[in-house]
């Protein structure tokens, strides 16, 4: 199975389930139907039995008639009545209808299909009824159960060639005398309806079959169209050929796949877009320090001083090299944080406001002009302490950065949404709305040209903190908001 493909797969699963079913349909069906017809058959013996019974009850006359030949309706029921269990007298009559039997009290002519007459010769005891030529080789076997019979009424079947017999044997009394009565209907009516009805359910069943097929493989592609779109799909993705959005309008399990993968494409699209500004940026930020230090390097060896005098020039030198650093040290954290978004990140329980104050106190003395407003409340966090004390860090660069005149910080809980909520606050000028959702990229150019990854780094610190990061222009200046989960 695993060798086809997944349409095959569905018409060759539909077809081996069709088949089981009209298997089992066909035997269970041609079971029950044989089942109810012989019931059916045994219900109409029984029934001709009764009235037989009742149209006899003014009294059997000795000497009825005997009617001896086929059957001509398939529903028709024969009946044997025998006086006082005298069985000897039925193969006697057999006889007699085999063999030429003159003497008195001839009844009537016997003829048969060679045209030969014969006399049956009747004594005070009378057999009257039904005898078809065709039951003749049964009536020994059909004696002998009447003999060994104890219950009143016992339904028997018997085989003769390719037919079946049903018959009834009834001891019973008639005018005050006993007699065994004995009621046979041949198979005929059920064979022929059950065959009826089989055919024409044989026709049913290719009919569903034929349609369910057609519907089958309908479906078959109405299923596989959006998969080999999708397989086309993901090739593209494989290729990097991933700018194309992945769309299939549907609700089902297949949607849901698609949407899986439009979120996969987006993302590796979106890792794409970043790798290539982590080049860039790579790039433009190392290449200018190198230039810078080759160059100094360069004047020095050769006896000139770019900045005046040696020291001036290898004060140059080093301020390049501390900036080169720092962009190291940011591209190889960044590189920390992604192994820890998909590994499990150590927390401990701080007091936060210790851990705000204690990282505000080292920017205190970068600007003087400053004025620094802490309202923090003394709450208890689960954070990975280093991780969060860089996010601190960041936030409070990039505040200073734009300040004015002033920076405030709050922390309190929010307790109907039982959450803890930080606050950072300058008066510097508000923010574009257009910048806003490029401000946690990384590589971003800020509003005086720095590229930087400083707010890239907070965003990942505080979502693997399960937390949230957002910035919002105040009426006297920008905030930078923080959510955290109690």
């Amino acid at each position: 199975m695993k060798r086809f493909g997944l349409s095959s797969q569905i018409w060759l699963l539909f077809g081996l389930v069709m088949l089981l079913l009209c298997v089992i349909l066909a035997v269970v069906f041609r079971w029950s139907i044989r089942d109810f017809f012989t019931t059916e058959a045994y219900m109409t013996i029984e029934s001709a039995q009764e009235m037989k019974l009742l149209e006899l009850q003014g009294g059997l006359v000795p000497g009825s008639n005997i009617y001896m030949g086929d059957l001509k309706n398939i529903r028709d029921v024969g009946h044997i009545i025998v006086l006082n269990k005298e069985y000897g007298l039925l193969e006697e009559y057999l006889e007699g209808w085999r063999l030429k039997i003159t003497g008195p009290n001839v009844r009537e002519d016997l003829r048969t299909d060679s045209g030969q007459s014969f006399k049956l010769e009747i004594s005070s005891i009378v057999i009257w009824g039904t005898i078809s030529p065709d039951i003749l080789p049964l009536l020994g076997e059909i004696r002998e159960n009447a003999e060994l019979q104890k219950a009143k009424s016992v339904r028997y079947e018997t085989d003769i060639g390719n037919r079946k017999l049903f018959y009834v044997i009834r001891s019973e009394e008639l005018s005050d005398r006993n007699i065994t009565f004995i009621s046979y209907m041949w198979d005929t009516y059920k064979n022929t309806l059950s065959s009826t009805l089989f055919s024409r359910l044989f026709l049913v069943i290719a009919v569903v079959v034929i349609l369910s097929l057609i519907i089958a493989i309908l479906f078959s592609r109405y299923l596989t169209r959006p998969l080999k779109k999708l397989s086309e799909d993901v090739k593209a993705i494989a290729a990097r050929n991933w700018d194309k959005p992945i769309s299939i309008n549907r609700k089902d399990e297949i949607g849901e796949l698609a949407d899986s993968m439009e979120m996969m494409r987006a993302s590796l699209s979106e890792q794409d877009r970043e790798q290539q500004a982590m080049l860039q940026f790579i790039s433009h930020e190392l290449k200018t320090p190198v230039m810078v230090i080759r160059s100094y390097a360069q004047a020095i060896k050769d006896g000139v001083y770019p900045g005046g005098d040696l020291d001036s020039a290898i004060d140059v030198i080093d301020r390049e090299i501390q900036r080169m650093d720092m962009r190291v040290k940011d591209l190889l954290f960044i590189t920390r944080l992604e192994y820890l978004s998909r590994h499990n990140l150590q927390l401990e329980t701080i007091d936060l406001s210790e851990l705000i104050e204690s990282v505000a106190g080292r920017f205190y003395y970068q600007r003087a002009d400053v004025e620094w407003d802490l309202r923090l409340e003394k709450i208890p966090a689960s954070v990975n302490e280093e991780q969060f004390s860089i996010a601190i860090e960041n936030i409070l660069t990039n505040q200073l950065r734009y300040a004015r005149q002033k920076i405030e910080i709050e922390l309190k809980t929010i307790q109907k949404d039982s959450k803890i909520a930080l606050t950072f606050k300058n008066d510097g000028e508000a923010i574009e709305e257009k910048r806003f959702q490029q401000l946690f990229k990384p590589f971003n150019k800020g509003a005086r040209g720095e590229h930087g990854l400083g707010l890239n780094i907070v965003k990942r610190i505080i979502e693997l903190h399960n937390g949230r990061v957002w910035i919002e222009n105040e009426e006297d200046g920008v905030s930078t908001h923080i959510e955290l989960p109690v």
